[in-house]
């Protein structure tokens, strides 16, 4: 009887671990870092301080090398090059923003421009349908 018990709880342990470790991986999220990709780092200097106005990341920097267990070498921006080793935990991805001929260069089509003019002079018109 008290092993039938013991098995019981044992059971009942592992199932609730089961669920609760399934719970906790549905919101993690992968992140994958290629060379040459920017990221921002994460200030955890300020993790207590909920100020408003403070500055949690810090960057950007450049992605040199990824390795296996997580960890990033990073390399600053400037001409100065500092390179420093960091846990992939603390890094976001950083959206270089675009110029207004990047940002148009994409949506043009190799055999010429398929930008209405109203996109290219900088009007915006909403489209009737």
């Amino acid at each position: 009887m008290p092993n039938e018990i013991r098995k019981f709880a044992l059971q009942q342990t592992e199932t609730i671990q089961n669920q609760r470790m399934k719970w906790h991986n549905k919101y993690i999220k992968d992140k994958a870092f290629n060379p040459r990709d920017w990221s921002l780092l994460y200030d955890s200097r300020y993790k207590d301080n909920l100020g408003k106005l403070q500055a949690r990341w810090l960057g950007p920097y450049e992605v040199i090398e990824t390795f296996p267990n997580g960890v990033v070498r990073l390399a600053t921006i400037d001409p100065v090059k500092f390179k420093l080793l960091v846990n992939g935990h603390r890094l976001r991805l950083y959206n270089k923003s675009l110029s207004k001929e990047e940002f148009l260069q994409q949506f043009t089509s190799p055999e010429g421009s398929d930008i209405p003019a109203t996109i290219e002079s900088g009007l915006v018109v909403p489209h009737s349908s």
